[in-house]
């Protein structure tokens, strides 16, 4: 999938992230990556563009290219 083209995200999604980086809270990501799909779970410490991807960064260091983001639900919530 790394040699997929990016695909812009919508604004909700980059807004809703944005909101929660700046909040500092705690959420579940749901990324879907070659083997399949995986949840994440860590605070947004930083939004950034490489090349012509846009990335985030959580506060353990994984980094997750936005286009790769299924769902967004706070980390709390039992299921995604």
């Amino acid at each position: 999938m790394s040699d997929v083209p990016y695909e812009p995200v919508a604004c909700r999604l980059y807004d809703e992230l944005g909101l929660r980086m700046m909040r500092g809270t705690s959420c579940r990501l749901v990324v879907e990556d070659e083997g399949g799909r995986i949840e994440q779970t860590g605070q947004i410490d930083d939004l950034y563009t490489e090349g012509e991807a846009e990335y985030l960064r959580l506060n353990d260091g994984t980094t997750i290219r936005l286009d790769r983001i299924r769902k967004v639900v706070d980390a709390e919530q039992d299921s995604v």
